[in-house]
């Protein structure tokens, strides 16, 4: 995996830090999303620490259009110390696959959000559930309640919100792979996404706006 951070003091602190706890971890350290790139490999994903609310970031800024680059071309976390709401809907509707905030999350913690995602996972913190803000401000979109929802795709969302792969879904709910992709597809259909992490958001802003866990 790779490790970003234009810090060249944290840059390795949380390298040494992320080995010394897991010794399986191959990482390599960059300073810039654009060294990264240039020395792309077969990364299972990036860790990549943003110093600052990336929202205040300036549209046409080069380090945001190169992080940009980097979302579409392998799976990243965003490591930061600011939970700023406008900051990660941001970096989720580019492709982030992970938010860790560094106030409260302790280095075991990102060693296990590291796994989720390397299986497939996505990993939004329980501090940010005010996405639902974001999430209802199209006034044209038509409510979503439970009830357009059957048993099965309210259990799919239930694991989704915990950003479960869906090999990990199909196992806990009896089905298959296949299966599970079709109710996500329809998922997507009824919430008006068209990716997983959009789903992601919004099945944690239903679940603020009450509705029902599977359990």
């Amino acid at each position: 995996m790779g490790v970003i951070d234009e810090k060249s003091f944290t840059r390795e602190c949380i390298t040494r830090s992320l080995q010394a706890l897991d010794d399986r971890l191959d990482i390599v350290s960059f300073a810039t999303s654009d060294d990264c790139l240039q020395n792309m490999k077969s990364y299972d994903l990036i860790l990549y620490y943003a110093h600052g609310a990336v929202a205040y970031w300036d549209n046409d800024n080069e380090k945001l259009l190169s992080l940009k680059r980097l979302l579409n071309t392998v799976p990243v976390i965003i490591l930061s110390d600011i939970d700023c709401p406008d900051s990660l809907i941001q970096m989720f509707e580019s492709g982030a696959r992970g938010f860790i905030p560094t106030t409260n999350t302790t280095l075991a913690q990102i060693i296990e959000i590291i796994a989720l995602v390397k299986v497939g996972g996505i990993f939004v913190p329980m501090s940010s559930l005010s996405l639902r803000r974001a999430m209802g401000q199209g006034a044209t979109a038509r409510p979503v309640s439970s009830g357009q929802f059957t048993p099965n795709e309210l259990a799919v969302l239930d694991r989704l919100k915990l950003g479960k792969a869906n090999k990990i879904i199909a196992h806990e709910l009896g089905l298959s792979e296949s299966t599970v992709k079709v109710h996500i597809g329809r998922i997507m259909k009824k919430l008006k996404v068209t990716n997983r992490t959009q789903v992601v958001c919004r099945a944690y802003a239903l679940a603020v706006a009450g509705i029902p866990s599977t359990g």
